[in-house]
């Protein structure tokens, strides 16, 4: 399950950086919409029972099993979504730079 953990965040990573990429050869307009780059949250489940996680980033998206208790470091730009078992949770916005993201209410 580590493998797989890795693997997506891996994953969800190349997907960034080719975003970042082709956002940085578009029109201007595109890169003012883009401003503000990436940053890292902590994504925990402070749930009692295995939650599935999406992030959801410009199209692109990766999903996740995190078991109870479990923090994973996620990078992250402003606008991105997260959802738990299916359900919008939060969007992401600058000021959440840095900050544990707890994925029960």
């Amino acid at each position: 399950m580590n493998t797989f953990k890795k693997i997506s965040a891996t994953v969800l990573l190349a997907v960034m950086v080719s975003q970042a990429v082709t956002a940085a050869t578009r029109e201007t307009s595109v890169v003012i919409e883009t401003v503000g780059g990436y940053f890292d949250v902590y994504l925990v489940n402070n749930c009692t029972k295995e939650i599935e996680v999406r992030v959801r980033a410009e199209g692109s998206s990766s999903t996740s099993k995190y078991k109870a208790g479990e923090k994973i470091k996620a990078p992250v730009k402003a606008g991105y979504e997260v959802y738990v078992d299916g359900k919008l949770y939060k969007k992401f916005e600058d000021s959440d730079s840095g900050k544990e993201i707890k994925l029960c209410k």
